[in-house]
């Protein structure tokens, strides 16, 4: 089964919440799973990890949660070609505000530009939208388990 690491962007406990339970399924389903407060770029390039999960709330205006910033810094600064890591995105966020799920967009949008290999589609969490957001992250990672 898959070596799956959890990259967490939480101010408030929310995306933490969602890594866990996330974690805690693909833990059941067979694959060993990490999740990362304060994730850096050896999280990310190290050749140990099958699949990255990147969970990332949105704060401010648009902004990446405190605790993951040094990780999409140092990417965007060092800039590594990833081609060799697979990932995917949980953004959460609020449709009231404009920028909504910013945060796990600009992370998806620079491992893009890193070229690292998307396996699923971005699952956008909105906090006036999703009335179990939970059963949501349980219902994607179910899509995801096979493509691990």
């Amino acid at each position: 089964m898959a070596k799956v690491k959890f990259l967490v962007g939480s101010t408030y406990g929310n995306a933490q919440q969602m890594a866990d339970e996330a974690s805690e399924e693909l833990n059941q389903l067979g694959h060993q799973c990490e999740v990362f407060n304060h994730p850096c770029i050896e999280d990310v390039i190290g050749e140990d990890t099958d699949v990255l999960i990147i969970c990332s709330a949105t704060i401010g205006e648009g902004d990446i949660p405190d605790n993951l910033l040094p990780l999409y810094s140092q990417l965007r600064d060092q800039s590594p070609l990833l081609p060799h890591v697979k990932y995917a995105v949980i953004a959460l966020g609020d449709s009231s505000y404009d920028n909504f799920a910013d945060g796990g967009r600009q992370m998806d949008e620079l491992m893009h530009e890193l070229q690292a290999v998307n396996v699923q589609e971005m699952l956008l969490i909105d906090a006036c939208e999703t009335p179990d957001p939970e059963e949501a992250v349980l219902e994607w990672i179910r899509l995801l388990h096979p493509k691990l």
